[in-house]
This record gives structure tokens, sequence and C-alpha cells, in this order.
């Protein structure tokens, strides 16, 4: 081969080796771009709460690739740049280094500020010869050996984060200009710098919302724990006991007290304590705080919660010396309010002196009130109480002075109404018509009115727990017989139909014959009184081992919101009518009770304008059952 040939193979062969060469290191320099790249991104992974291991990881990576000397990292926080990392930094001037941040963004003057404020890349080819570096920049050049720098922002959405700053020089320690693709590859390091503090800040705030979350679920619980113990218990202590828990755990403190304000003696006296000492107890059970007094009286002075954060700074007071006494440092008190009504205060103390959150002192407002809650409801049951004490002693009176007035209201009417048959029978002496009349009518309304009385002796057996039964068989077709005699010229007098319908084989009954006669006589005289035209009927069956009775008529009827009521004593229905034709009201309720003695039941069914129809329900066989009360 001819010597030009041979000599234009090798400058071939040698252009090749020089291109794969290049291509080769090209391509290994990708791949240590792209090894860099996924080391960080698994630090990354790793640290999803700190940023430094990346900041590290991502300097590191920088120097080495870049062929720098050091690099260091900067966070923008509000105003101030604060150094957050650094790689092969010299450490004799590291310290010196360090001491001079935090910087102010605006006051800087560096290389780094600048990055950020415009928020582009910054570089310096030789720093000797760039006439906006301060001297002293230059003087730390020159001790740490380097002439190029390069500053590169961390950017998100057009506001910097921090930078990355990168120097370096030659063999020579001359001038050695970042290339195009480190630049780029430094962007690519700033740009997973932002990930990173990005990812962190997403971390602490999720972080922060989770304990918020569980703060507040924890809260909600403790207070919906507190609120069933108010509504489930009338045990004042127990359920103070339990809100001063519940308080002091979620506010996390160390302890408090419960005190209930006294109006008589203007006192917050003590009701409930935890975590306290003997010594502490007893010395606050002696000493009762006036209104304006210490911590607690002024709170409730002021009602508003009011707080000591150190109680070596204020003004000395018995109780403040024994709180220092047993290692409290900081006290906060809040008042009960009811109706803007002072009731009581709670407190709770703390070791460590200091502010209270306002989070701390809303939710032990939230405890206060339901504090409040429970000691108002424990006055009022306490005032219910004795009310119902008064109230019963006024009633066991009343049925007592009843029972006796009604014994001594009998005995002379009875004596009347004897004189009164006598003498028109003619036992003394033959009397003219009109006399007759007149004691006909003294007897009329002397049983009449023998009949209330013996009706509020009933009331009043009943009430004093008197009311007994005397159970014996009976037939109730004789009941039914008997009370159809007994009103059957009362009806004839109004000229009304009076109809007694018994069913077949009535089995023989257990219960008070002359009671439930008294009954059955009460219903149809009613429906008899209130009648004016058409009909009464009574209807006897069985039906499931019992005894169903109805007294029916064509009177005026019972309006829906009545038919409830006319049962209660000297209830009556409010009407023109009612008022006319009488009564006590006292009839229907003393049936009411004999019937429900029996085990039985009573009820009415009625139209306004066609007749009401009065239903019971007996045990064939009936047991004695106490009057309900």
């Amino acid at each position: 081969m001819p010597i030009e040939e041979r000599n234009e193979v090798e400058e071939l062969r040698r252009e090749l080796r020089e291109a794969l060469e290049a291509r080769t290191s090209e391509l290994s320099e990708v791949l240590q771009e792209q090894r860099a790249t996924a080391e960080i991104l698994r630090v990354m992974s790793n640290s999803p709460s700190n940023a430094q291991p990346v900041f590290d990881a991502i300097l590191e990576s920088a120097v080495r690739l870049c062929e720098a000397q050091f690099a260091l990292a900067y966070r923008l926080e509000g105003e101030m740049v604060h150094l957050v990392g650094h790689h092969n930094f010299p450490l004799e001037t590291l310290e010196q280094f360090r001491r001079s941040f935090p910087q102010r963004l605006a006051e800087s003057g560096t290389l780094v500020a600048q990055a950020m404020l415009q928020g582009e890349v910054v570089v310096v080819d030789d720093i000797d010869c760039h006439s906006q570096v301060s001297e002293s920049v230059r003087g730390l050049a020159r001790s740490a050996g380097y002439r190029s720098v390069i500053a590169v922002p961390m950017l998100t959405s057009g506001r910097a984060l921090g930078a990355i700053a990168l120097t370096r020089s030659d063999e020579k320690g001359g001038p050695y200009p970042f290339s195009h693709e480190r630049i780029e590859l430094l962007r690519t390091f700033a740009s997973q710098a932002v990930i990173a503090i990005e990812n962190v800040r997403l971390f602490e705030e999720v972080q922060a919302r989770t304990r918020d979350l569980t703060r507040s679920v924890t809260e909600l619980k403790a207070l919906g724990e507190t609120g069933r113990a108010i509504s489930s218990s009338l045990d004042l202590d127990r359920v103070l006991l339990t809100i001063l828990e519940h308080a002091c755990e979620i506010s996390e403190t160390g302890g408090g007290a419960i005190y209930v304000f006294d109006e008589a003696r203007s006192e917050f006296v003590y009701a409930a304590g935890r975590n306290m000492g003997t010594e502490l107890m007893t010395a606050v059970q002696m000493h009762p705080i006036r209104l304006g007094e210490a911590l607690i009286g002024i709170c409730g002075a002021q009602r508003e919660a009011v707080s000591i954060e150190d109680l070596t700074k204020v003004a000395s007071h018995p109780l403040f010396e024994l709180h220092l006494k047993a290692g409290t440092r900081a006290l906060l008190a809040v008042p009960l309010l009811h109706l803007n009504k002072v009731i009581g205060a709670l407190v709770v103390r703390r070791r460590q002196p200091g502010a209270f959150a306002c989070e701390t002192v809303a939710l032990l407002e939230a405890f206060a009130a339901q504090s409040a809650i429970a000691i108002h409801n424990a006055r009022l049951f306490k005032e219910i109480e004795e009310k119902s004490r008064e109230l019963e002693i006024a009633s066991q009176h009343k049925s007592q002075f009843v029972a006796n007035m009604s014994h001594e209201l009998r005995t002379p009417l009875a004596a009347i109404l004897g004189y009164a048959e006598l003498m028109q029978e003619g036992y003394y002496e033959p009397l003219g018509q009109k006399s007759i009349d007149a004691l006909s009518r003294i007897r009329s309304n002397g049983k009449h009115l023998l009949g209330l009385i013996n009706s509020l002796l009933d009331i009043a057996k009943i009430e004093s727990g008197q009311f007994n039964l005397n159970l014996a068989e009976y037939a109730l077709e004789s009941v039914v017989e008997t009370v159809r005699a007994a009103t059957e010229s009362l009806a004839q007098t109004k000229k009304l139909e009076l109809q007694a319908v018994v069913g077949k084989n009535l089995p023989v009954g257990l219960g008070d014959e002359q009671r439930l006669t008294q009954v059955l006589l009460n219903l149809v005289g009613n429906a008899i009184k209130f009648t004016d035209a058409g009909q009464v009927r009574i209807v006897a069956t069985t039906a499931n081992e019992h005894f169903a009775v109805s007294v029916t008529d064509t009177g005026p009827g019972i309006p829906d919101e009545q038919q409830a009521r006319i049962f209660e004593q000297f209830h009556q229905v409010d009407s023109s009518l009612t008022k006319a034709k009488g009564g006590t009201g006292l009839g229907l309720a003393i049936a009411k009770q004999i019937v429900e003695m029996h085990g039985g039941r009573i009820w009415v069914e009625s139209t306004v304008g066609q007749g009401a129809t009065f239903q019971m329900e007996l045990p064939i066989r009936a047991e004695f059952r106490k009057a309900a009360e």
C-alpha cells in the first residue's frame, strides 16, 4: 500500500478512535449523572421529613460531577438567608463563614443573594476580575483557593426557596469556567432540592393536620364523655371529677381543681381536685377565696379566663406559696358561667412557666361550660327534691285532712238523713204534702252530698295508699243488673232507653264487687246525665280471659283533646253543658284507679255529636295491685 494511503488510513483510525473516546466519555458522564440523580431520588424517598440528607447528596454529586472544589446550599426563610449545607468547604474558614449567617437577603450583596433576587443563574468565570464582587468575598476566595463561582437558585413558581453555590479552579489555580452542560446539570440538582423542600413542607403540613385532627377528635371525645356523665348522673362529685380529669389530660396540665361559688358568703368553695397533695388540698379547703381575690376570685369578678405565667414573679399569697412549694409555676383559671352569672371556677396548674396557648384556654372554657351545667343541674335537682319533700308532706296533710273531714261530715249528715226519713214517713206526726216534698228534696240533696263526701274520701285513701280492694268471687251479671236497676228510674225520668246486654255463660269473676259496681254505676250515671235523647247501652262479654264491659250513649260526645284528661282528678270537659250538669270531676278518676288496681284498663272512644263509648277491660281473676301514685 502506498505511503499516502497508509497515512490516510491511520488518520481515519485516529479520528474514529478519538470520536469513540469522546462518545464513551460523554456516555460515561451521562451515566454518572443518571446514577447521581437516581441516588438523590433514593435519598429523597428515604427522607420525606428531612431535606438535609438530600442537600448533602446533591452537594456531593455536584462537586464530583462538576469537578468543583466545594459546594454550599442556602435556604431562604422569609427575608433571611440561612446556610443549610456544605461539602469540602475548608475547615479553617467554615466556622467564620457560618457566623455570618443568617443574613438579610436584601442586604447580603453576595452572588447567592443576587441569584435568589433575580431568579436566574449567576456565573462568575473569574472572581478576581468581577467588578461587582466585594473585597471581602475576594479575600474569602483567595484564602479558599478558588477563582470561578456559580450560584443556581432553587425556584418554584418563580419564587426562590434557596440556592446552590459551587466554586472551582484549574490545576494551576487559575479560572475554570462552568460549561453549559454543567450549568444545566446544576439546574437539575436545584430542581431536585426544591422537590425535597416541598416534600418536607407537605409532610410537615400533613403531620400538623393529622395532629390537629387527632387532637380535635380527642377533645370531642372527652367533651362527649363529660356530656354523657352530666346527662346520666346526678352525682355532682363524680361528674366534676370526670370533667377535671379530661380537662387536665387534654390541656396537658399536671392537675387542677373546681370551685363552687357560694353567693351567701360571696366565696369560692373547693368542690373537686386532681393530683393535689394532702397539704395543698387541706390548705385550699381552709382558705375559701372571695370574689376578686387571688387568681380564682379575679377570674370570677372579670368573668373571663385569667392566667399567671410565673408564680415567682407575682405578689405573694398564701395559696401561691403552697403552689410554689408543690412545684407549680403557672396557673390558669376559667370562670364557670350560667346565664352570665358566676357559679364557680375551673383552675389548672403546670410545672413549667410560660403562657397558656389560646387553644388550651378555649378548651378549658368548654370544660368550664360543662361544669357550670353540672353544678346548675345539681342545684336544680336539690331544689326539686326539697320541693318534692315539701309537696309530699303537704299532700299527706291534705289527704289526712280530707279523710278526717269526710268522717266528720258523714256523721252529722247520716243523722240528718235519718231524721228526714223518719219525719217523711210520719214517725213523729203526720205532715202535709208540702213538708213531705221538702223532706224529699232534703234527702235527695243529702244523698248527693254524701256521695261527694264518699268520693273525696276515696281520693284521700288512694293518695295516702290506704285504698284497698276486698277481693271475692262475684257474678258480672249481678253487677250489671244492680246498676241497671239503680239507674232505670233516672233514665225513665229523661225518657231514655236503657239497655243491658250480657253474654251467656259468663265465668265467675274474682274482684271487689262493690267497687266494680261503683265504677259501672258512675259510667252509666254519667251517660244518662249527659244524654238528653236516645239511649244508653250496657254490654258485658268475655275475651282473652278478660271481662269486656262497655257503656255507650247518644249524648254530645267528647272532643279528642279532652278524652285523655277526663280521667284526671277534678277535670271536666270545659263546656256550658258540663257546667250545667254539675259534678266534681272525681268519679272517672276513682273509676280509673279501681280498674287499674284490678289489673285492667279503662278508656273512651268518642266523636263530637255522635255520643261516647266508655270501655273497661278486667281480668276475670284479678290480683290486687297498689294504686298508682
